[in-house]
């Protein structure tokens, strides 16, 4: 128990019984150790700590967790990249033994590239589900496209094989979890043997789609 120190979440307060009317507070965060230690001279510590929270639940937040700890001075941002790489692989292993590294060495993304790619900076590599960008093929003023007729802010697609024969609810299921993560809609073009079908089919030019199926055909290769 520390004293109450002004961060970003709130603490659990715990009453004194010493001190009527006064309390102690749960450690949010192992800062006040940290900074004991950088204040004596350690440039590199490491600690696995118990941290209390009293936070409103949601999915990327808990009252109570672990956190793994590290405080390194006079380093820069790829130091800090392979010591955290290095501890996990090898701590992987002996912690989670049935969990397994999807490559080594990590891959790795900038800010940027993420947003780009998978649409947030905290992406699953796990299903290989990347953005492609295709606002230059609905770019053509006068032509009947998504551009024209949804005027998205940004036109980006997925691809995915062998879901040409998804029914109509298993694509209106799709569409309202793409609403209820933030998007306006979910628009499908599914390429069959019998030509081109889904909820932008009518909205598509040939060109269009043969430009869309040129694309993904060159992400799947790289």
């Amino acid at each position: 128990m520390f004293k109450a120190t002004p961060e970003g979440a709130r603490d659990y307060l715990v009453p004194s019984r010493m001190y009527p009317g006064q309390f102690y507070a749960l450690p949010q965060s192992p800062q006040q150790l940290k900074q004991l230690l950088m204040v004596a001279g350690m440039d590199k510590y490491f600690q696995i700590a118990r941290c209390f929270r009293d936070e409103d639940l949601r999915g990327d937040r808990q009252p109570e967790f672990t956190q793994l700890d590290l405080e390194m001075s006079f380093v820069h941002r790829d130091d800090v990249l392979e010591v955290v790489e290095n501890l996990y692989t090898a701590m992987l292993p002996a912690v989670a033994p049935e969990k397994k590294l999807l490559s080594s060495p990590w891959p790795r993304f900038s800010y940027r590239e993420a947003i780009e790619k998978f649409g947030t900076d905290k992406p699953d590599l796990r299903f290989g589900m990347e953005l492609i960008e295709v606002n230059d093929i609905f770019a053509g003023a006068n032509s009947e496209s998504l551009d024209l007729h949804w005027k998205p802010r940004r036109n980006q697609m997925y691809h995915r094989s062998k879901c040409a024969d998804m029914s109509r609810r298993e694509v209106d299921t799709l569409t309202e979890t793409a609403k209820s993560l933030g998007a306006k809609g979910l628009a499908t073009i599914a390429l069959t043997s019998e030509g081109v079908k889904g909820t932008a089919a009518k909205f598509v030019t040939p060109q269009e789609v043969e430009a869309i199926n040129s694309r993904t055909a060159q992400r799947k290769a790289t």
